[in-house]
């Protein structure tokens, strides 16, 4: 065999590997090392830092809040306006919730006020020790009027006040002024079930020792009407609906 057919058969072996899309074992890369990752310490994450601090921050506020909410103490909130002078009724309070510190200011629930208030208080108005009367006024009376129904404010009641009117008696058909005897006396009471002559029931008025006879010669020469004087047009300092914050 020729040099030349002898170069043809070491060529046939190198064109069917390249064919197959391999190449010579000479030409094999070597195999590269498998890549590795440093190792980071959770506590380098910002990230799972601020989470920790968040979870804790909440827990502490929660805990927080469940602690204040056991602390409160229960006042008497007043329920309606009541004029000075009137005096309390059990219905006329309802507990309310506030924190130790405001509540040494108020009434505690375990305590009826048994003194006439001496300054005029608003519904939702907590019970200050201050409303209340010191001494009893010796030149204070108390007088009984007379009413027809539909001559007094509905659903009147003790610590309301009220202007009392008297209208002579005179033959019918003439026209009478009526007269303002006493403008705004405290009622101390309603007795409904003390029904008089034309179905006339009492209002017991505190009146001044030197107006109680105008009062009574008011009753006796004609017909008595009571006006209601609504109470001071102010915010109550606290109300049911409102949270109640402890003074700084």
């Amino acid at each position: 065999m020729s040099q030349r057919f002898a170069s043809v058969f070491d060529w046939l072996p190198k064109l069917r590997l390249r064919r197959k899309g391999s190449q010579p074992p000479s030409a094999a890369r070597p195999d590269s090392p498998s890549a590795t990752r440093p190792q980071r310490r959770w506590w380098s994450d910002t990230r799972v830092v601020f989470g920790v601090l968040l979870v804790v921050g909440c827990m502490l506020i929660g805990v927080r809040l469940f602690s204040t909410g056991s602390d409160e103490v229960e006042v008497w909130q007043v329920q309606r306006d009541l004029a000075a002078g009137a005096e309390l009724s059990i219905e006329d309070l309802a507990p309310i919730a506030v924190s130790p510190q405001l509540a040494a200011h108020y009434f505690p629930v375990d305590v009826i006020p048994d003194r006439p208030i001496f300054t005029s208080v608003l519904a939702g108005e907590l019970l200050d020790p201050n409303n209340f009367r010191q001494e009893v006024t010796e030149t204070l009376r108390r007088v009984t009027v007379p009413v027809e129904p539909l001559h007094a404010p509905v659903n009147l009641a003790p610590g309301d006040l009220v202007d009392l009117w008297s209208t002579p008696d005179v033959d019918l058909g003439a026209r009478v002024q009526p007269e303002l005897v006493l403008a705004g006396q405290l009622v101390v009471g309603v007795d409904i079930d003390a029904r008089g002559f034309a179905s006339d029931y009492g209002v017991v008025l505190e009146i001044d020792q030197a107006d109680a006879g105008a009062v009574l010669a008011a009753v006796r020469s004609g017909q008595i009407d009571l006006v209601g004087v609504p109470l001071a047009d102010r915010q109550p300092a606290y109300s049911s609906d409102t949270t109640v914050v402890a003074p700084s």
